[in-house]
């Protein structure tokens, strides 16, 4: 029996119309880049793992394509940000004529469970800004995002800002060391996934939509995990305010049951519950770290939990709400300030849509600052379409220098997506001239007219299959050809051709030396 050859899992074929949506999508991207004086890198497809384990240690393995050479263990890069630190690490980009501003569009690889929109293979589109401290360099890189939606007519999208110096700051004040605080942070992104899933399964239902037998499989297995946290918690002496939160949910048995009402109560009970127990658990179950258990102060699991509460477009509120929390840290109340700052500056640049979210992590351990997802709220779960944010430790951590960074990268297979739901015309390609000898005698002579034609920059397919004139015709419909050029013997002698054009159906006898002028016209009209 013959092999069935198929694409691999997690990767995809981009067909024609796909590639012209794709290429069109890239030339945005290029221009806007360039335009704010980025300048494009490239690097290999592949690093030493070491490259990537550095920051995140060795558990990313069984997240990326990892394989054995004679120079060492070898991945399939990720993403773009390290190799670039590692540009600046061997001295291949000028420190001194700071800032250093790169972009790049790339393919990269994770070994994940694929899901729609998001593939093992993918590509990448970013940028990044190294050597500027200061809050321009981030106002500058979220104006570059909303830009790209702008040029690319997207109009319903949030910027969603945060700044994980508050959280940082606030845990240093306390003793919280700095590994402890990325895997805090990390397990704060993973709560924010769960709680933007849900929010996803709200929506749908307040749009008179019903989840399918898959929506409600995925909410039943995390209302479970969340009794589960419950039980658990249960063992510990949780002050009182807490407790409430513990109390066992029996709908959670009968989530196929419950009307749409009841299940927006239902998602909205569990989204208030994982914003409270996960701090919590934090604080009694702790994190494993280097074998260890690591258990965070019960005043840290609060704060935490009320920053994941703090967010709003209401930018005066939560900005009072992180005063409240964070105030009284000098170097968060400083933060604050430059929180402020970048967000007076994106008002003076019209960037709009911005919602301000004290809990937000992202899921990278290496940022240092701002952070920001920009999300299209239609496309569902798969709804972000850009992340970044500021790193300013990660060069040096390589062994470069301490050059304060921020950055973004765009996600090109979910911004393909937004395209193929909002663009109102298909992308169309450049008008197709079709060139046909209505004999073989003709060949030579059409094939000189094929080749002068596409010198003159006129795209052409020339008949190859030796096909009747009739049958020709019929595939320069196919083809959506503009004109058809029939070489034919009578009109040759003469130094002429004919020129049908398709969409009038009527045609003309041409001479061949001002073919290209009357095709060139007939194509501007």
């Amino acid at each position: 029996m013959p092999i069935r050859f198929k694409t691999p899992r997690g990767t995809r074929d981009l067909l024609p119309q796909e590639m012209r949506i794709f290429r069109y999508l890239e030339s945005i991207l290029r221009e806007t880049f360039e335009s704010f004086g980025y300048s494009e890198v490239q690097t290999p497809i592949f690093e030493l793992f070491d490259l990537f384990a550095l920051r995140s240690g060795d558990e990313i393995r069984n997240t990326m394509f990892v394989f054995e050479t004679g120079e060492g263990e070898m991945a399939l890069r990720p993403e773009m940000t390290a190799p670039i630190c590692r540009m600046i690490v061997e001295g291949k980009l000028d420190v001194s004529r700071k800032p250093i501003k790169v972009y790049y569009i790339a393919r990269c690889f994770r070994y994940e469970e694929p899901q729609a929109g998001r593939y093992r293979e993918f590509w990448q589109a970013g940028c990044e800004l190294m050597g500027s401290p200061y809050p321009e360099a981030d106002v500058e890189v979220i104006e570059l995002a909303d830009r790209v939606l702008k040029k690319l007519g997207v109009k319903d999208y949030v910027i969603r800002l945060g700044d994980v110096a508050l959280l940082r700051t606030y845990m240093e004040s306390l003793g919280v060391n700095y590994e402890v605080q990325n895997k805090v942070l990390s397990t704060l992104d993973h709560v924010q996934s769960s709680i933007n899933k849900l929010e996803v399964y709200i929506n749908k239902l307040k749009d008179d939509g019903m989840l399918d037998k898959t929506e409600i499989i995925d909410l039943s297995e995390r209302a479970y995990n969340i009794e589960r946290l419950k039980r658990r918690l249960r063992r510990y002496e949780v002050p009182a305010p807490f407790r409430q939160y513990l109390e066992l949910d029996l709908e959670v048995y009968k989530v196929e049951d419950l009307s749409r009402d009841e299940l927006i109560k239902f998602i909205e009970r569990k989204i208030e519950e994982l914003m409270i127990l996960i701090p919590l658990a934090l604080a009694y179950e702790g994190l494993l770290i280097a074998g260890q258990r690591v258990r965070l102060p019960l005043r840290v699991a609060e704060v935490l939990s009320r920053a994941l509460r703090a967010k709003g477009h209401d930018i005066t509120e939560v900005i009072e709400r992180a005063e409240d929390l964070f105030g009284h840290v000098d170097k968060a109340k400083e933060e604050i300030s430059r929180l402020e700052e970048i967000i007076e500056l994106l008002k003076e640049l019209e960037v709009s849509n911005v919602l301000l979210d004290l809990g937000l992590a992202r899921g990278l351990e290496y940022y240092t600052g701002i952070v920001f997802e920009v999300h299209v709220p239609f496309l569902g779960a798969q709804s972000q379409v850009c992340g970044g944010g500021r790193y300013d430790k990660l060069v040096a951590e390589f062994g470069g220098p301490n050059i304060p960074a921020v950055g973004l990268a765009f996600g090109m297979d979910r911004l393909m997506l937004v395209l193929e739901k909002t663009m109102q015309v298909k992308l169309s390609e450049q008008p197709l001239v079709m060139v046909v000898p209505v004999s073989t005698k003709e060949i030579p002579a059409a094939i000189r007219i094929s080749s002068q034609l596409r010198q003159r920059g006129v795209r052409v397919f020339s008949e190859l299959m030796r096909r009747s004139l009739k049958r020709s015709l019929s595939m320069a419909d196919k083809l959506g050809a503009s004109v058809v050029i029939i070489v034919g013997e009578k009109e040759l002698r003469e130094g002429k051709v004919v020129v049908r054009y398709m969409k009038e159906r009527r045609q003309d006898i041409v001479k061949i030396e001002d073919l290209g002028k009357v095709v060139a016209c007939y194509l501007k009209s």
